[in-house]
């Protein structure tokens, strides 16, 4: 897996700039050309650097890629351009993920100050998201994709000693796309605590889970990428899957 944070630094390294790096991707180029079919492991060698270079080339289409919109000038806004500009440009990839760190807020979250942590979070995601989904329907792709958007760990529900909140039981998963089917698929839960509350659990302190995330997974694989998840996923996760596809 190749893993591409910036689209001008994916780029043919050389030490020297110029027509002096022009020259070094040429020779690397020829050199690389020939697979000799008596010398396995050179022609392993030589076949691998000139799929790198044509990766290297594809990469720099993507970097051509003029969006429909102007995206939020932050890593995360950026990160679903370059992803936009891959999926126009045809770079050959059925799969992305982008991730935006800085969630691991147990203290100081400030949810209702504008400058808050929490805010600042919250705005990153949705306006990056935002842009990504605007730019993509208006290239006419937003049909043929789907986005899943997760976090690995849920949080409680009540405030620590010191203002943030702590890893819960549940979380929360959108599944974003022209063709997905949208609404709540769960209950959604009654924040107010109490033992004959059936959403919640832990003395009232998480959220109770009710869809295990392997089964939306299950889903994807199936209807969308059209392979088998009991294989990918080492068992039949299929049938606790909500129908949003």
């Amino acid at each position: 897996m190749t893993s591409i944070t910036n689209v001008a630094g994916y780029a043919f390294a050389s030490p020297n700039g110029g027509t002096d790096a022009i020259f070094a991707r040429e020779t690397a180029t020829r050199i690389s050309s020939h697979t000799p079919v008596d010398q396995p492991h050179l022609a392993f060698v030589n076949a691998t650097s000139q799929a790198a270079f044509a990766t290297l080339d594809r990469v720099a289409q993507v970097g051509t890629y003029v969006p429909s919109l102007t995206y939020p000038v932050n890593g995360f806004a950026q990160a679903l351009r370059m992803i936009a500009g891959a999926m126009v440009r045809g770079g050959g990839t059925n799969i992305f993920w982008v991730q935006t760190a800085g969630y691991d807020t147990h203290a100081s979250q400030n949810p209702n100050a504008a400058n808050g942590a929490y805010n600042g979070l919250m705005a990153t995601l949705n306006d990056g998201m935002f842009a990504f989904y605007q730019d993509l329907q208006n290239q006419g792709l937003l049909n043929d994709t789907l986005i899943l958007q997760f976090s690995e760990f849920g949080r409680r529900i009540t405030e620590n000693g010191s203002q943030g909140t702590d890893h819960g039981a549940a979380g929360l998963m959108m599944a974003i796309g022209g063709t997905v089917k949208g609404g709540i698929y769960g209950t959604a839960a009654d924040l107010q605590a109490g033992s004959t509350n059936p959403t919640l659990e832990n003395n009232s302190g998480d959220v109770r889970h009710e869809t295990d995330f392997r089964s939306v997974y299950a889903r994807v694989i199936e209807s969308w990428l059209g392979a088998d998840s009991r294989s990918i996923l080492g068992a039949d996760y299929r049938g606790g899957s909500p129908a949003f596809l």
